[in-house]
């Protein structure tokens, strides 16, 4: 595992390091420039004064006597004079002896490995040359520039303990809001507490914050509905059972035949709440982000028409379609099944000789698509209600779930749609309407979630 500390620790020093080196290679090259002028102009004016003595008075003594004005020992200059005219040389004892130059001036020689910088000037018969080992020069150079990365090598543990304080004290409100998170029970959600964090750590915090709020709403959803369907499967289940009891008690065929008449039905309501209740858990996660296709609505009621007829007849009641263009983009199966569910409200609460219509069109850019009846209606203060899973309309007779109509607007939501309820045909019962954003302007789509 990477730590944020060591890692910081570890650039910064390796930054001032190289920062050091490149500081002192540069002061090196420098000073190596510097000291070569200033050495040069020592050497040519050490040579000119030996010169100009000697042109005013023939040395009478030998050249270790020789002084030279204003030489350091750290300069390590040498002199020899050559006379010409007795073709001899004269040299301070323990020096190298450099070649005779080709001429006046400034010139390299090589004597035993080592570079020599020279210069020479004539004075009559003489040539007196100064000379200097440029390993001078450079030893001079990187002690200048040694002096400049001294200091940071000396202060680099006390800026590594400084670094390292410091990095522990900007990283003290993560390693709290650490402790704090590990801290916490499975079940506790409650947001984290912002109180005196840095900006860098409060955009972490606010998206965990956030992250626990949609858990903790969909904790609550999950825990609501599996309240709801335990409460909701545990009638139907009691019945079946007591059924089951009345055929084992039944003493005649007849009455046996008609508890297993009502053991059926009860068996066809109880699976109706079981497929019902596993559709509207296969929609709640993360639906919206399922591939959708191009759905042409009016094709579609068409196919439900087809679909629900049979059901319809049973009761003499004829479902007629209306249709117009319109076309969303969506899951199909869940659009249809959105369809089918409120056809099938229709025909279920809708007396016998009604009439139901499916109707399709476009207004205003919106894709629309309508299921009305002549039925009993819905009152206007249950209008909102009726879409609460579980939730049933005061004197409704006719046997249900409460979810169709939940699962209806879980699928709208879904479609970024909306639907409202409006009075129905010949100015009674029920009209659904649902509208929907033309095609492509759903996307892209954002999980959507239902209390």
């Amino acid at each position: 595992m990477t730590s944020i500390r060591r890692k910081l620790l570890f650039t910064l020093l390796i930054a001032l390091l190289a920062a050091g080196f490149t500081t002192a290679t540069a002061t090196f090259f420098s000073a190596q420039a510097e000291f070569n002028d200033f050495l040069d102009a020592h050497l040519r004016e050490t040579a000119e004064s030996l010169g100009e003595s000697a042109r005013n008075s023939l040395p009478a003594s030998a050249p270790e006597h020789l002084t030279i004005v204003g030489d350091a020992p750290s300069y390590r200059i040498i002199v020899q004079v050559y006379d010409s005219a007795n073709n001899s040389l004269w040299q301070r004892e323990g020096t190298p002896a450099l070649p005779l130059p080709d001429g006046p001036g400034f010139g390299l020689a090589k004597v035993d490995g080592k570079t020599w910088r020279t210069y020479s000037v004539a004075a009559g018969p003489l040539v007196i040359t100064a000379g200097q080992d440029l390993g001078v020069r450079t030893s001079l150079a990187a002690t200048a520039a040694f002096r400049i990365l001294q200091p940071l090598l000396l202060l680099l543990p006390f800026i590594a303990i400084a670094v390292w304080i410091v990095v522990g004290s900007g990283l003290a409100p993560l390693e709290k809001t650490a402790r704090s998170v590990a801290r916490r029970s499975p079940t506790s959600l409650e947001p984290l507490s912002m109180k005196g964090l840095p900006t860098e750590l409060a955009g972490l915090v606010n998206a965990i914050n956030d992250l626990l709020r949609r858990l903790a709403e969909s904790l609550s959803a999950q825990q609501r509905f599996a309240s709801d369907a335990a409460h909701e499967l545990r009638t139907p289940l009691t019945a079946l059972k007591l059924q089951v009891q009345l055929a084992q008690r039944a003493k005649t065929p007849e009455a046996q035949q008609k508890c297993f008449s009502r053991l059926n039905e009860g068996i066809n309501r109880a699976t109706r709440l079981v497929q019902q209740l596993l559709t509207i858990a296969r929609l709640d996660p993360d639906a919206s982000k399922k591939p959708m296709t191009t759905i042409d609505l009016a094709e579609l009621a068409v196919s439900v028409r087809e679909d629900m007829a049979p059901i319809a007849q049973q009761k003499n009641i004829p479902i007629s379609v209306n249709p117009g263009a319109a076309v969303i983009d969506g899951m199909e199966d869940a659009v249809r099944l959105m369809v089918t569910n409120l056809t099938d409200n229709a025909v279920r609460y809708t007396p016998e000789g009604g009439r139901i219509e499916l109707s399709t069109s476009t207004e205003n850019g919106l894709s629309v698509i309508c299921v009305s009846d002549n039925g009993p209606g819905i009152a206007p203060e249950e209008r909102q209600r009726v879409f609460d899973r579980f939730y049933r309309a005061l004197g409704t007779k006719t046997s249900g779930t409460g979810l169709g109509l939940a699962i209806v607007k879980r699928i709208v939501d879904i479609h970024h749609g909306s639907i409202t309820i409006e009075d129905g045909l010949d100015g009674r019962g029920t009209t659904f309407r649902l509208t929907f954003p033309p095609l492509g302007a759903s996307t892209p789509r954002s999980p959507m979630r239902i209390a």
